[in-house]
């Protein structure tokens, strides 16, 4: 394919997304931190996370990066014509190909249901709910491991996530076998905070440098309170998850790191 195409093909793909600098629909500011006057363009990549087309053989012709994304996508030639953009897997490269046959060796980048992948794989761009598309791991490098099946009994499998923490997920969900590509993202610098602004962030300032009346940390002396946000909410030991998730779904919870601080008693 000649460069002019595959461009083309981009930017049909590609639509505006509005930034909105961290304000709401009366201008005032409920997101700290954001906007920057020299911000770039925002721009949107639709990728199938749900490989709308199943059961049909496609090959890969490009791979780059894309817009609000740490992962690299690729863009693949389905054997009816047809384009679309992927997550691509961390060893995949150009001109790989894609059969869906029934016996067939699983190799990376394959989109199947958790049924058909053995134990111990790695994967990444699972569905956690039917019909909804790859919603976890699809950031640069992370994956997600089997542990467990239990199609007979529960329908369910297990998985570990890189957080520690291990589900139960319906095993007619999809995933794709490997890990995700751009490993090496964070290893990036941003080498100065210019070009940090130019991604639509704003620099810091922490609460203890501030006035009284500007954060509940301010003032001239430091400590005597526990950490707060600007609004005055806590922010350390307290749960911050909004949605409730069901005890079938979680099978164990991630390990929290508990800092224990030892008196030491001076005698005279």
């Amino acid at each position: 394919m000649t460069l002019k195409l595959k461009r083309y093909i981009y930017k049909k793909f590609v639509s505006n997304c509005a930034y909105t600098g961290g304000r709401n629909r009366l201008g005032r500011i409920t997101v700290s931190h954001r906007g920057s006057k020299a911000a770039l363009k925002r721009k949107f990549l639709n990728v199938d996370l749900q490989y709308s087309l199943t059961n049909i053989s496609y090959v890969l012709l490009q791979i780059r990066p894309a817009p609000r994304r740490t992962s690299f996508v690729g863009l693949i030639l389905y054997k009816n014509g047809l384009f679309s953009y992927i997550l691509i897997s961390k060893f995949v490269s150009i001109g790989t190909i894609w059969s869906f046959k029934y016996f067939r060796i699983f190799k990376a980048g394959d989109y199947l249901k958790l049924l058909l992948i053995p134990e111990g794989f790695s994967i990444y761009n699972v569905e956690l709910y039917l019909g909804k598309g790859g919603q976890i791991a699809r950031s640069a490098g992370t994956s997600v491991k089997i542990i467990n099946r239990y199609a007979n009994k529960y329908n369910k499998m297990l998985l570990k996530f890189r957080s520690g923490e291990e589900y139960f997920v319906n095993v007619n969900c999809g995933a794709t076998i490997g890990v995700c590509s751009n490993s090496d993202h964070w290893l990036h610098d941003l080498k100065k905070a210019g070009i940090r602004r130019l991604f639509g962030f704003r620099s810091k300032v922490r609460g203890v440098a501030m006035n009284p009346v500007d954060h509940p940390h301010g003032g001239n002396t430091a400590g005597g309170k526990p950490c707060m946000t600007p609004k005055g909410l806590l922010t350390k030991g307290v749960k911050t998850r909004k949605n409730i998730i069901p005890k079938k779904v979680i099978y164990k919870r991630r390990e929290r790191r508990i800092d224990c601080v030892v008196k030491v008693k001076h005698y005279k």
